[in-house]
């Protein structure tokens, strides 16, 4: 548990299937704070399927996170939902190799088929299609996206593994 004045506000970055959903319940179990699925935010989960927020309710939601005390924030990084970046303490990219998040896609997309594993989209052979492509898709932007965010200095760092970034974590807030 973060003690004292030790404030602990991270927004953790990748591509699909990069370890940030991972990473971030990982932190929030060690320091028992909260921690938000950016497609959550965008997106209301119902029995009869998914929901796109309107923008003030996204918006709302997301700013009661962010001006909130402890919290973890992880996704993609999505333009209506970067003004967590300027509240963080740290953006941790999860820069994690290509063929480990095909293999990560495909692996969760045969887990969920079987039952082992929960999902939030039902995983149809459309939907891992998708999921292929915006890992190809982050490779592109990937450049755009870090020459952005360099602007934040020394709190965006890059990680090539989660294992990496929660030993710079636990460094930080221990």
């Amino acid at each position: 548990m973060i003690c004292g004045d030790n404030i602990l506000k991270l927004d953790i970055i990748g591509s699909v299937a990069s370890g940030k959903s991972t990473l971030a319940r990982e932190i929030s179990e060690k320091y028992q704070i909260p921690f938000y699925e950016k497609d959550n935010i965008i997106w209301k989960r119902t029995p009869n399927g998914d929901k796109k927020r309107s923008p003030e309710e996204r918006d709302r939601i997301f700013k009661e996170i962010i001006e909130g005390g402890n919290w973890i924030v992880e996704g993609t990084p999505r333009k209506c939902l970067n003004e967590s970046f300027a509240y963080s303490d740290y953006i941790i990219f999860l820069d994690i190799n290509t063929c480990t998040r095909l293999f990560r896609v495909f692996r969760r997309w045969i887990r969920q088929r079987i039952g082992k594993e929960k999902y939030n989209s039902k995983p149809t052979l459309k939907f891992l299609y998708y999921n292929i492509r915006w890992v190809f898709e982050f490779n592109v932007e990937r450049k755009e996206m870090s020459e952005s965010l360099s602007k934040y200095g020394t709190k965006y760092i890059t990680f090539h593994n989660s294992e990496q970034a929660m030993q710079f974590i636990e460094k930080i807030y221990s």
